[in-house]
């Protein structure tokens, strides 16, 4: 019957595997060298693995944290231009309405490049219009500078991602090797019991040490003695 490994997380894998070799230098391992050797392998080649998940998601990450920076500067001009309107005598509640796009609350919401792309939307039927004063001009142009700041950081994004996905697959399926060959360890070194080395299986995987009770509780503090009713008297 099959026997259905555990899943267990990137780190755990790493942890258990640096606590298997390192074990598996103070114990004589001869009864399982070959399945060890397999798994020191694989569990190289999972390090390995780890080590591009890592570099493709700080990659991302940075990426990531320069278009929420870009987003910020472009949320300022998106409302800088709105003062401005405002102050040329469109309504508070909506600066933007006139021009056929959401007010700027609404349009800072919006997903990235969706919001890029309404404020040149907004941009184009601002400039359009004749009536702007040259203060509202600049503001509208600046707005436009940042949404196309925004839209151009966004272009790696998807490649980025897609090396993300890519790099934790190749990672999870050496993580489905890195499992049998540790199955396949433990048993060996279960098996070696009957072969003169008893120690080897709980030298390789110790049990997990179990985490300190909780303290005890502090004890109630004495309830104080209730004084003797006013008038008595303790003499004797």
């Amino acid at each position: 019957m099959a026997v259905r490994l555990k899943k267990v997380s990137s780190g755990s894998r790493l942890q258990l595997g640096l606590s298997v070799l390192a074990a598996a230098r103070t114990v004589d391992t001869s009864l399982v060298k070959d399945r060890l050797r397999r798994f020191e392998e694989t569990h190289r080649e999972y390090v390995s693995a780890q080590k591009r998940v890592d570099a493709a998601e700080s990659q991302l990450t940075a990426v990531q944290a320069r278009i929420a920076e870009l987003d910020a500067v472009q949320d300022d001009a998106v409302d800088a231009l709105a003062r401005s309107l405002i102050h040329e005598g469109q309504p508070i509640g909506n600066a933007f309405g006139a021009f056929g796009v959401p007010g700027p609350g609404t349009l800072k919401r919006l997903p990235f490049p969706d919001e890029a792309a309404a404020v040149h939307q907004l941009v184009a039927a601002v400039l359009r219009s004749k009536s702007v004063s040259g203060a509202t001009t600049k503001a509208a142009q600046a707005a436009d500078k940042a949404a196309s700041a925004v839209e151009e950081a966004l272009v790696p994004i998807d490649e980025l991602q897609d090396g993300v996905r890519e790099a934790r697959r190749m990672r999870d399926s050496v993580g489905q090797a890195w499992e049998s060959a540790l199955a396949a360890l433990r048993r060996g070194a279960r098996a070696a019991a009957d072969e003169g080395a008893p120690e080897l299986h709980a030298r390789l995987f110790p049990p997990p040490t179990r985490a300190a009770g909780k303290t005890k509780a502090a004890e109630e503090p004495a309830t104080p003695a209730t004084p003797p009713p006013a008038g008595s008297s303790n003499a004797a």
